[in-house]
């Protein structure tokens, strides 16, 4: 297999794995990192920073936060700060639903851990940031990933 058929490879079986393991869950696989994102904010973020940081196009990732919303995982409301603009923050009901969908990530990462070392870890991590920022200067786009919060 050539390394582009790799990445397909283990992407299905990410998909699977996350299909399987939250199969409880009232969420799609589309809806798991902005309900992560809004819950690591801890009080409220900004709607306009969580579509801005979106590997997605906007309009994905509003349809997507306006699901959690109708779920009652997330309240968005008017930003006092700019009434043209939204707050986001999550419910108990979304809390609770965050700590599952993080416990199932965790157990995808510890079982892909379980076959990299720490050194190979990193040179993967080294390696895909390259690949990322080559592609963001290629696109001259801005960057998306708070490299923080990695």
């Amino acid at each position: 297999m050539q390394r582009n058929e790799y990445d397909h490879a283990i992407h299905k079986y990410r998909h699977r794995f996350f299909r399987e393991k939250s199969s409880g869950f009232e969420l799609s696989g589309v809806e798991i990192p902005y309900l992560r994102k809004i819950y690591k904010a801890n009080e409220s973020i900004k709607m306009n920073d969580i579509v801005g940081e979106s590997v997605y196009h906007k309009s994905h990732a509003t349809r997507a936060i306006n699901r959690l919303v109708k779920d009652g995982l997330v309240i968005k409301e008017k930003n006092p700060n700019d009434l043209r603009a939204y707050v986001l923050s999550v419910t108990e009901k979304g809390k609770n639903m965050a700590i599952q969908v993080g416990k199932v990530v965790k157990e995808w990462d510890d079982l892909v851990d379980t076959v990299i070392t720490n050194e190979e870890r990193e040179v993967l991590r080294n390696i895909t940031k390259k690949i990322y920022h080559l592609l963001r200067e290629y696109y001259n786009e801005e960057d998306i990933i708070n490299e923080a919060n990695i």
